[in-house]
Protein backbone atom coordinates (compact mmCIF):
# COMPACT_ATOMS: atom_id res chain seq x y z
CA UNK A 1 0.00 0.00 0.00
CA UNK A 2 1.41 3.32 -0.86
CA UNK A 3 0.06 6.54 1.32
CA UNK A 4 0.04 9.87 -0.75
CA UNK A 5 0.24 13.10 1.48
CA UNK A 6 -0.35 16.28 -0.87
CA UNK A 7 -2.99 14.22 -2.64
CA UNK A 8 -4.96 17.64 -3.46
CA UNK A 9 -2.21 19.70 -4.46
CA UNK A 10 -0.55 20.40 -8.24
CA UNK A 11 1.63 17.56 -7.74
CA UNK A 12 -0.39 15.30 -5.78
CA UNK A 13 -3.26 15.36 -7.93
CA UNK A 14 -1.28 14.19 -10.84
CA UNK A 15 0.31 11.49 -8.80
CA UNK A 16 -3.52 10.53 -7.30
CA UNK A 17 -4.26 10.14 -11.29
CA UNK A 18 -1.34 8.51 -12.82
CA UNK A 19 -1.45 5.34 -9.75
CA UNK A 20 -5.45 5.66 -10.71
CA UNK A 21 -4.66 4.97 -14.34
CA UNK A 22 -2.38 2.16 -13.34
CA UNK A 23 -4.32 0.42 -11.06
CA UNK A 24 -2.20 0.99 -8.07
CA UNK A 25 -2.84 -0.02 -4.69
CA UNK A 26 -3.08 3.63 -3.22
CA UNK A 27 -4.38 5.50 0.03
CA UNK A 28 -4.78 9.48 -0.39
CA UNK A 29 -4.34 11.57 3.00
CA UNK A 30 -6.29 15.01 3.04
CA UNK A 31 -7.22 17.09 5.78
CA UNK A 32 -11.17 17.65 5.01
CA UNK A 33 -14.14 15.29 4.85
CA UNK A 34 -15.21 17.16 1.89
CA UNK A 35 -12.26 16.57 0.29
CA UNK A 36 -12.17 12.91 1.01
CA UNK A 37 -15.65 12.42 0.06
CA UNK A 38 -14.74 13.77 -3.57
CA UNK A 39 -12.12 11.21 -3.99
CA UNK A 40 -13.49 8.25 -2.87
CA UNK A 41 -16.31 9.00 -5.13
CA UNK A 42 -13.58 8.40 -7.81
CA UNK A 43 -12.64 5.31 -6.98
CA UNK A 44 -9.45 6.50 -4.60
CA UNK A 45 -9.47 5.47 -1.22
CA UNK A 46 -9.08 8.63 1.56
CA UNK A 47 -8.38 8.81 4.66
CA UNK A 48 -8.58 12.19 6.90
CA UNK A 49 -4.81 13.43 8.13
CA UNK A 50 -3.26 16.47 8.82
CA UNK A 51 0.49 17.35 9.62
CA UNK A 52 -0.94 19.73 12.13
CA UNK A 53 -2.56 16.82 14.44
CA UNK A 54 -0.41 13.73 15.01
CA UNK A 55 -3.00 11.71 16.50
CA UNK A 56 -4.42 11.22 12.86
CA UNK A 57 -1.21 9.53 11.58
CA UNK A 58 -1.62 6.03 12.71
CA UNK A 59 -5.13 5.62 10.42
CA UNK A 60 -3.63 7.00 7.65
CA UNK A 61 -0.46 4.58 7.66
CA UNK A 62 -2.36 1.86 8.99
CA UNK A 63 -0.65 -0.79 6.29
CA UNK A 64 1.57 1.27 4.26
CA UNK A 65 4.73 0.45 3.32
CA UNK A 66 5.77 3.40 0.87
CA UNK A 67 4.85 7.39 1.40
CA UNK A 68 5.23 9.62 -0.73
CA UNK A 69 6.15 12.67 1.71
CA UNK A 70 4.69 16.48 0.10
CA UNK A 71 4.19 18.61 3.11
CA UNK A 72 3.68 22.52 2.52
CA UNK A 73 6.69 25.05 3.43
CA UNK A 74 6.55 26.10 7.15
CA UNK A 75 8.93 27.49 9.84
CA UNK A 76 8.05 24.76 11.97
CA UNK A 77 8.60 21.80 9.06
CA UNK A 78 11.17 19.92 10.95
CA UNK A 79 8.76 19.51 14.27
CA UNK A 80 5.75 18.28 11.64
CA UNK A 81 7.40 16.06 9.39
CA UNK A 82 9.69 14.63 12.55
CA UNK A 83 6.03 13.61 14.56
CA UNK A 84 4.88 11.96 10.57
CA UNK A 85 8.67 10.24 10.34
CA UNK A 86 7.71 8.57 14.25
CA UNK A 87 4.44 7.39 13.15
CA UNK A 88 5.92 6.33 9.85
CA UNK A 89 8.90 4.16 11.83
CA UNK A 90 6.42 2.80 14.28
CA UNK A 91 3.57 1.88 10.91
CA UNK A 92 6.24 -0.04 9.57
CA UNK A 93 6.93 2.21 6.65
CA UNK A 94 9.96 0.70 4.14
CA UNK A 95 10.14 3.69 2.30
CA UNK A 96 9.27 7.07 2.23
CA UNK A 97 9.80 9.76 -1.38
CA UNK A 98 9.93 13.10 -0.59
CA UNK A 99 9.22 16.01 -2.39
CA UNK A 100 11.83 18.79 -2.00
CA UNK A 101 13.66 21.44 -4.08
CA UNK A 102 16.45 21.68 -6.24
CA UNK A 103 19.17 23.29 -4.22
CA UNK A 104 17.77 22.10 -0.85
CA UNK A 105 20.65 22.19 2.13
CA UNK A 106 20.72 22.46 5.73
CA UNK A 107 23.21 25.35 5.10
CA UNK A 108 21.01 27.22 2.39
CA UNK A 109 20.66 30.83 2.91
CA UNK A 110 17.24 30.46 1.22
CA UNK A 111 14.69 29.70 3.92
CA UNK A 112 12.73 27.86 2.19
CA UNK A 113 15.49 25.19 0.83
CA UNK A 114 17.18 24.97 4.09
CA UNK A 115 13.60 24.15 5.46
CA UNK A 116 13.86 21.44 2.57
CA UNK A 117 17.63 20.43 3.66
CA UNK A 118 17.13 19.98 7.20
CA UNK A 119 13.77 17.55 6.52
CA UNK A 120 16.40 15.79 3.85
CA UNK A 121 18.60 15.08 6.57
CA UNK A 122 16.01 14.10 9.42
CA UNK A 123 14.64 11.86 6.94
CA UNK A 124 18.08 9.91 5.99
CA UNK A 125 18.56 9.49 9.91
CA UNK A 126 15.41 7.95 10.44
CA UNK A 127 16.31 4.71 9.35
CA UNK A 128 13.30 4.24 6.59
CA UNK A 129 14.53 4.12 3.36
CA UNK A 130 14.23 6.94 1.20
CA UNK A 131 14.62 8.68 -2.20
CA UNK A 132 14.76 12.36 -2.68
CA UNK A 133 13.03 14.57 -5.43
CA UNK A 134 14.29 17.83 -5.86
CA UNK A 135 12.32 19.77 -8.85
CA UNK A 136 13.13 23.49 -10.41
CA UNK A 137 10.60 26.13 -10.89
CA UNK A 138 7.30 24.22 -11.72
CA UNK A 139 5.97 25.32 -15.37
CA UNK A 140 2.58 25.67 -14.01
CA UNK A 141 3.25 28.64 -11.39
CA UNK A 142 3.89 30.98 -14.49
CA UNK A 143 0.38 30.66 -15.17
CA UNK A 144 -0.94 31.10 -11.28
CA UNK A 145 1.81 33.80 -10.55
CA UNK A 146 1.73 35.82 -13.67
CA UNK A 147 -1.46 34.76 -15.75
CA UNK A 148 -3.14 38.10 -14.50
CA UNK A 149 -0.88 40.60 -15.42
CA UNK A 150 -0.20 39.07 -18.77
CA UNK A 151 -3.41 39.09 -19.84
CA UNK A 152 -4.26 42.52 -18.06
CA UNK A 153 -1.18 44.14 -19.10
CA UNK A 154 1.00 42.02 -21.27
CA UNK A 155 3.59 42.09 -18.88
CA UNK A 156 5.58 39.17 -16.87
CA UNK A 157 6.92 41.22 -13.89
CA UNK A 158 9.39 38.77 -11.62
CA UNK A 159 12.87 39.82 -9.86
CA UNK A 160 14.92 37.34 -11.72
CA UNK A 161 17.56 39.30 -13.81
CA UNK A 162 18.58 37.25 -16.77
CA UNK A 163 18.37 33.98 -14.52
CA UNK A 164 18.64 30.63 -17.00
CA UNK A 165 15.81 28.15 -15.05
CA UNK A 166 15.07 24.78 -16.58
CA UNK A 167 11.44 24.91 -15.96
CA UNK A 168 9.57 21.06 -14.95
CA UNK A 169 6.11 20.49 -15.82
CA UNK A 170 4.29 19.17 -12.65
CA UNK A 171 2.97 15.80 -14.29
CA UNK A 172 6.58 14.80 -15.29
CA UNK A 173 7.18 15.37 -11.97
CA UNK A 174 4.38 12.87 -10.87
CA UNK A 175 5.56 10.51 -12.92
CA UNK A 176 8.80 10.47 -11.68
CA UNK A 177 7.23 9.80 -8.01
CA UNK A 178 5.22 6.81 -9.36
CA UNK A 179 7.79 5.27 -10.84
CA UNK A 180 10.39 5.47 -7.83
CA UNK A 181 7.47 4.71 -5.29
CA UNK A 182 6.80 1.95 -7.35
CA UNK A 183 9.91 0.43 -8.68
CA UNK A 184 13.44 -0.49 -6.14
CA UNK A 185 16.61 0.73 -6.61
CA UNK A 186 16.19 4.32 -6.18
CA UNK A 187 17.03 3.80 -2.40
CA UNK A 188 19.31 6.32 -0.87
CA UNK A 189 19.26 8.52 -4.38
CA UNK A 190 18.59 12.24 -4.63
CA UNK A 191 17.07 13.32 -7.96
CA UNK A 192 17.07 16.91 -9.13
CA UNK A 193 14.37 17.19 -11.81
CA UNK A 194 14.21 20.32 -14.50
CA UNK A 195 12.50 20.52 -18.00
CA UNK A 196 14.63 19.90 -20.95
CA UNK A 197 15.76 23.42 -21.65
CA UNK A 198 17.05 26.81 -19.79
CA UNK A 199 14.81 29.68 -20.49
CA UNK A 200 14.82 33.38 -18.95
CA UNK A 201 11.93 35.15 -18.10
CA UNK A 202 12.91 37.20 -21.15
CA UNK A 203 12.57 33.74 -23.29
CA UNK A 204 8.87 32.93 -21.51
CA UNK A 205 8.08 36.40 -22.45
CA UNK A 206 9.17 35.57 -26.40
CA UNK A 207 6.85 32.11 -26.11
CA UNK A 208 4.01 33.89 -25.07
CA UNK A 209 4.42 36.46 -27.65
CA UNK A 210 4.06 34.46 -29.98
CA UNK A 211 1.57 32.19 -28.96
CA UNK A 212 -0.91 35.09 -27.97
CA UNK A 213 -0.35 36.80 -31.22
CA UNK A 214 0.58 40.03 -29.55
CA UNK A 215 3.58 41.57 -27.83
CA UNK A 216 4.63 40.70 -23.98
CA UNK A 217 7.49 42.30 -22.20
CA UNK A 218 9.43 41.13 -19.16
CA UNK A 219 9.97 43.57 -16.34
CA UNK A 220 12.65 42.49 -13.81
CA UNK A 221 11.80 44.38 -10.64
CA UNK A 222 13.12 44.68 -7.68
CA UNK A 223 12.75 42.76 -4.10
CA UNK A 224 10.51 44.90 -2.25
CA UNK A 225 8.12 45.39 -4.67
CA UNK A 226 8.15 41.43 -5.75
CA UNK A 227 7.74 40.84 -2.19
CA UNK A 228 4.96 43.29 -2.03
CA UNK A 229 3.20 41.42 -4.84
CA UNK A 230 3.41 38.36 -3.50
CA UNK A 231 2.19 38.18 -0.27
CA UNK A 232 -0.63 39.94 -2.06
CA UNK A 233 -1.24 37.47 -3.44
CA UNK A 234 -2.08 35.66 -0.28
CA UNK A 235 1.93 34.30 0.66
CA UNK A 236 3.02 34.49 4.11
CA UNK A 237 5.76 36.96 4.17
CA UNK A 238 8.38 33.54 5.29
CA UNK A 239 7.45 32.46 2.12
CA UNK A 240 7.99 35.02 -0.27
CA UNK A 241 11.03 36.43 1.13
CA UNK A 242 12.27 32.04 0.79
CA UNK A 243 11.01 32.29 -3.01
CA UNK A 244 13.17 35.98 -3.55
CA UNK A 245 16.35 34.54 -2.02
CA UNK A 246 15.55 31.27 -4.63
CA UNK A 247 15.23 34.27 -7.34
CA UNK A 248 18.82 35.44 -5.60
CA UNK A 249 20.36 31.82 -6.63
CA UNK A 250 19.30 31.51 -9.79
CA UNK A 251 20.61 34.91 -10.68
CA UNK A 252 23.82 33.44 -9.21
CA UNK A 253 23.82 30.64 -11.25
CA UNK A 254 24.33 28.61 -7.86
CA UNK A 255 24.00 25.28 -9.21
CA UNK A 256 20.74 25.46 -10.16
CA UNK A 257 20.52 26.56 -13.64
CA UNK A 258 21.46 22.79 -15.42
CA UNK A 259 19.38 20.70 -17.76
CA UNK A 260 20.19 17.33 -15.88
CA UNK A 261 18.05 14.42 -17.77
CA UNK A 262 17.09 12.60 -14.82
CA UNK A 263 13.45 13.09 -15.64
CA UNK A 264 13.44 11.32 -18.75
CA UNK A 265 16.17 7.92 -16.90
CA UNK A 266 13.38 7.90 -14.60
CA UNK A 267 10.45 7.78 -16.56
CA UNK A 268 11.87 6.24 -19.79
CA UNK A 269 9.91 9.24 -21.25
CA UNK A 270 10.61 13.25 -23.10
CA UNK A 271 9.96 15.69 -20.79
CA UNK A 272 7.28 18.39 -21.48
CA UNK A 273 8.90 21.53 -23.22
CA UNK A 274 8.06 24.83 -21.90
CA UNK A 275 5.92 25.80 -25.04
CA UNK A 276 4.23 22.63 -24.91
CA UNK A 277 3.16 23.54 -21.85
CA UNK A 278 2.26 26.90 -22.52
CA UNK A 279 0.02 26.28 -25.69
CA UNK A 280 -1.97 23.53 -23.79
CA UNK A 281 -2.80 26.75 -20.80
CA UNK A 282 -2.80 30.04 -22.71
CA UNK A 283 -6.36 30.35 -21.71
CA UNK A 284 -4.57 31.55 -18.21
CA UNK A 285 -2.52 34.24 -20.07
CA UNK A 286 -6.12 35.33 -22.04
CA UNK A 287 -7.58 35.82 -18.72
CA UNK A 288 -10.44 33.23 -19.73
CA UNK A 289 -9.11 30.57 -16.99
CA UNK A 290 -10.14 30.01 -13.71
CA UNK A 291 -6.25 30.16 -11.97
CA UNK A 292 -5.35 29.00 -8.36
CA UNK A 293 -2.92 30.03 -5.97
CA UNK A 294 1.14 29.07 -6.69
CA UNK A 295 2.27 25.51 -5.75
CA UNK A 296 4.11 25.66 -2.63
CA UNK A 297 7.21 24.55 -3.56
CA UNK A 298 9.84 25.42 -6.04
Amino acid sequence: MILITGATGTIGKELVQDLLAQGMEFRAMVRGENTRADLEARGVQAVIGDFGRPETFAAALKGVQQVFLLTLPHPDCLKLEGAFLEAARKAGVRKIVRLSAIGASPSNPSSLLRCHGQCEAQLEASGIAWTLLRPTMFMQNLGRMYGDSVARTSTLFAPAGEARIPWVDCRDIAAAARAVLTHSGHEGLVYDLTGPELHTYESVAELLSRQLGRTVKYVDVPDDAAYDAMTGMGMSGWFASGMISIFHQFRANAGTAVVQGNLARITGRVERTLNDYLKEHLNAFRGTAKVSSPAHSS
